[in-house]
């Protein structure tokens, strides 16, 4: 039955396996981000393959991923919110807890939190590189690194900057975007040593502009998402060929007039799209694309949706194929984020 949201296990396994080779070739750490997959059973080969751990949204998705052996987790949101902060200390019973924060007022309540459970966590600086969403001014951050260091409970790991594409003119310098904003993360780093606070590491996010953040000096390491199932997006983008794309929706075509393809998928992959581009990329079964105009209607299509969170949040029963056949089901984590 369609639509179905599939995963293959060949083009996973391959993906997983390039993207560490490219970090470990530039001794540079790679931590996998799962907001893309959310499927613990990705984040075990992730980790089995030498990502160092998992970055997650919230203590309740970390909970799950500990629960399934991974020993290293960094919360990549500055949650303000007191009652998380006792529940990252409770984690940090477990495993290698590191939390990003971007506020005072976070860094005292975590700190208080950890020394209350007797436990230390390890903080890194948000650096906002231009997003605006969340993180502190590069300038700023000198001032809460200094509030880290007085802080007992706490140690400071490094700071941290996730590079977003927010339009066409920033996917097309996607490589220098991601230099760019990896040095600057750097020389925050390096303000905040001048000033007499330890500061190990430089985390820099983002897949399609890791290429830029692994070639600059400084970077210790890179935390991306998308890499393990990649996406139509990062396909048209050039970020890889569709070929390699992992996640793909099976769909049966429902109407096709030469003009508009309509398919049982429609609504899943509505607005499943890349902020620098929208639709989706067709494909046969053996991943190379096809055109519109030469499917009918009931032929079975795989679609490589345009941005991969959005459909594995919709649909998160995912069928795993080995060479076209169906070999296991994993259940998406969908909620856990939400605690």
């Amino acid at each position: 039955m369609t639509p179905r949201v599939t995963v293959d296990l060949a083009r996973l396994d391959a993906n997983i396996a390039r993207y560490g080779r490219r970090a470990a070739e530039a001794g540079v750490a790679l931590r996998a981000h799962v907001k893309g997959h959310r499927s613990p059973e990705i984040a075990t080969r992730q980790v089995a393959a030498g990502a160092v751990g998992v970055a997650v949204h919230s203590a309740a998705e970390a909970e799950a991923y500990v629960a399934v052996g991974v020993t290293d987790v960094t919360v990549a949101w500055p949650w303000r919110d007191p009652w998380r902060w006792t529940r990252f200390a409770r984690l940090a019973r477990h495993c290698a807890v590191t939390v990003h924060v971007d506020h005072p007022d976070a860094v005292t309540g975590l700190g208080a939190a950890a020394e209350a459970h007797g436990v230390e966590l390890g903080v890194r600086i948000e650096v906002d590189t231009g997003l605006h969403r969340v993180g502190v001014d590069p300038d700023a951050a000198g001032e809460l690194a200094a509030t880290v260091a007085k802080t007992g409970g706490l140690r400071l790991a490094g700071v941290t900057g996730y590079v977003g594409i927010v339009d066409p003119a920033a996917a097309h310098d996607r490589v220098e975007l991601g230099r760019r904003q990896a040095q600057l993360l750097v020389s925050v780093a390096q303000r905040i040593r001048a000033a007499g606070s330890p500061c190990p590491e430089v985390s820099v996010g983002g897949t399609p502009t890791l290429a830029g953040a692994l070639d600059v000096a400084g970077v210790t390491e890179v935390c991306a998402g998308a890499y393990a199932l990649l996406d139509g997006g990062l396909a048209r983008l050039g970020e890889c060929r569709p070929e390699a794309v992992a996640i793909a929706v099976t769909t049966t075509v429902t109407g096709n007039d030469g003009q508009a393809l309509r398919t049982d998928a429609d609504t899943l992959l509505a607005g499943a799209d890349q902020t620098w581009m929208s639709g989706v990329v067709l494909t046969g079964p053996d991943g190379a694309p096809v055109a519109a105009d030469s499917v009918s209607v009931g032929d079975e299509l795989r679609v490589l949706p345009g941005h991969v969170c959005p459909v594995v949040a919709r649909r998160p029963l995912l069928h795993v194929l080995d060479d076209g056949e169906p070999v296991a089901r994993w259940q998406a984590l969908v909620r856990p984020d939400r605690a």
